[in-house]
């Protein structure tokens, strides 16, 4: 079973040349994230964000990662974007 509800509640990291973010989620777990099947070839808001350069201007809305020009990402569709990935690293801290 899922578990919803989770917001990051720390941004660690950034890895703007691979568009990866290491992230600080509300049960103390730690996980980097890659945004590259976004930004690879972005478009509306996220081509915005890369034409910009405000990949790195990420931060922390209600728990969710946002960007100066509006551009939301979910922190539950982060979660299960990092638990899919083979090559996510996670500790519990």
């Amino acid at each position: 079973m899922k578990k919803w509800g989770n917001k990051v509640v720390k941004i660690m990291k950034i890895d703007e040349e691979n568009f990866t973010l290491k992230l600080k989620f509300s049960d103390n777990s730690i996980q980097y994230v890659s945004l590259n099947h976004i930004f690879s070839k972005p478009r509306g808001l996220a081509a915005e964000i890369l034409r910009g350069n405000l990949f790195k201007k990420c931060y922390i809305l209600e728990g969710a990662i946002a960007w100066p020009n509006g551009f939301e990402l979910c922190p539950d569709a982060i979660r299960q974007w990092t638990l899919n990935s083979s090559s996510t690293r996670t500790r519990a801290a």
